[in-house]
């Protein structure tokens, strides 16, 4: 899971992935700095969107082998 720097809801996305580790779910957790809410709906123009989204489908891809 990713989370924003500047995004509100940051500190609660933390939380959840501490939570989930903590739980024993198997998580991989990126904080993304400089990066907004909502920022991964910007892919199409914003390179760190697209290099974030490749490296969560990639941890994702990686989770089902």
């Amino acid at each position: 899971m990713a989370t924003a720097e500047l995004d509100p809801l940051r500190d609660q996305g933390d939380h959840y992935a501490r939570a989930l580790a903590g739980a024993g779910v198997p998580v991989r957790h990126l904080p993304v700095e400089g990066a907004v809410h909502g920022f991964l709906s910007f892919t199409g123009s914003v390179r760190l969107s697209r290099d974030v989204l490749n490296q969560l489908a990639d941890a994702l891809a990686a989770a089902f082998e």
